[in-house]
């Protein structure tokens, strides 16, 4: 029987008392966060946990799914925003978004309908006739790392349109730049391939093989109001977010391969399962998982980080400064998500926060990704 159909089982009790630490930790920095002054450690609302081979899954959660009024203060205790964390809350996953989009065209791979190597103006207009699906998924295509499309007039076909006619900011395959701007094309470009929108694509090849099945793009309504908030945004003008994209550029679009995935913590295990190696999901062949999970940098080019870049994720986490895991791949989101995976033991760590509510400089969990690590892989 695959772990994840164990029914209620004990958890480990070092993991387990580390992660409810690491969580609290998170969502009282929020509770005790001043009104304004530089980026602290926390969230409102956090979530995590720990799953390795032979060993029950450790998780912990705490706070609130909102906390913040638009000014920094405390929501009142009667506020219907107010709702305490739970099992199912849905989370933005913001670029774990880039996760999914990898593993929907790992199998495209695997299925000899996409050809790394070629050229993106085969598929669809492109900013560069040089650019390749390789660099794309490499972040070394050149392109700007976003751009404000929700400013472009009209609608997805316009904004579309601007990416096709965007300046490069380096040549094809000379440097790293990350680049929500290339996953978008990438996404594009799979649609294209398969005459499917990208979210029922992800959903056919990835999220219900993996067992994801909360997961997806756009919520519903219903589904949106047990998401997780996140900011309150002015620029577009539109108030508290919550159960739609975070990501202004994504959600100008209306679904991207950049952002825009919402998911509970056991469908971001499940996705980390697939990382792993371990699991239900997509079953990837020997040579396309390296591409994932081996560095894929042409020579003299590097990320400049502790971590190297395969196709659509980062290889290497880093506990701390000069400690560097080299065999975790995974990859972080902007809203204070994370999913981490070691191949070589199946070990899957995830951290789900919100960090951008009320404004994305309020809080960080640089510390609190790396601790996650320690506790998962150290």
């Amino acid at each position: 029987m695959d772990d994840t159909d164990a029914p209620d089982p004990t958890t480990d009790g070092t993991a387990q008392n580390r992660l409810e630490e690491l969580v609290t930790a998170v969502s009282r920095g929020a509770a005790t966060a001043p009104a304004d002054g530089p980026a602290i450690e926390g969230a409102a609302a956090a979530t995590a946990a720990v799953d390795s081979p032979g060993r029950p899954v450790a998780r912990a959660l705490a706070g609130s799914t909102a906390l913040f009024a638009p000014d920094g203060a405390h929501l009142p205790a009667d506020s219907p925003e107010l709702t305490p964390l739970v099992a199912d809350t849905l989370f933005d996953m913001a670029s774990v978004t880039k996760v999914v989009t990898t593993l929907t065209a790992a199998t495209l791979m695997d299925d000899g309908l996409l050809d790394p190597e070629a050229p993106v103006a085969e598929y669809l207009p492109s900013p560069h006739p040089s650019i390749t699906v390789r660099q794309l998924l490499t972040h070394t295509a050149g392109l700007p790392p976003v751009m404000p499309l929700w400013k472009v007039p009209g609608g997805r076909e316009q904004r579309l349109a601007a990416i096709a006619g965007a300046q490069l900011d380096t040549e094809p395959g000379t440097a790293h730049a990350y680049s929500c701007i290339g996953f978008i094309l990438l996404g594009t470009l799979l649609e294209g391939l398969t005459d499917t929108p990208l979210p029922e694509l992800a959903r056919i090849r990835v999220l219900d093989p993996a067992g994801a099945t909360s997961a997806g793009w756009s919520p519903s309504v219903e589904e949106g109001s047990r998401a997780a908030a996140t900011e309150y945004q002015e620029d577009p003008p539109r108030g508290l977010v919550r159960g739609s994209t975070h990501d202004e550029t994504a959600w100008s679009l209306g679904g991207a391969g950049n952002a825009g995935v919402f998911a509970t913590l056991d469908d971001a295990l499940a996705l980390g399962r697939v990382l792993a190696g371990r699991g239900p999901g997509p079953t990837l062949s020997g040579p396309v998982r390296a591409l994932l999970t081996t560095d894929q940098l042409p020579p003299g080019v590097t990320t400049g980080a502790p971590w190297r870049q395969g196709f659509g994720l980062r290889v290497g986490q880093e506990l701390c400064p000069g400690e560097v895991l080299p065999r975790v791949v995974g990859h972080p989101g902007f809203t204070g998500t994370s999913v981490l995976a070691d191949p070589s033991t199946g070990t899957v760590a995830v951290l789900l926060t919100n960090r951008v509510h009320p404004h994305r400089t309020r809080f960080s969990i640089d510390r609190s990704r790396r601790e996650l690590a320690r506790i998962a892989f150290g």
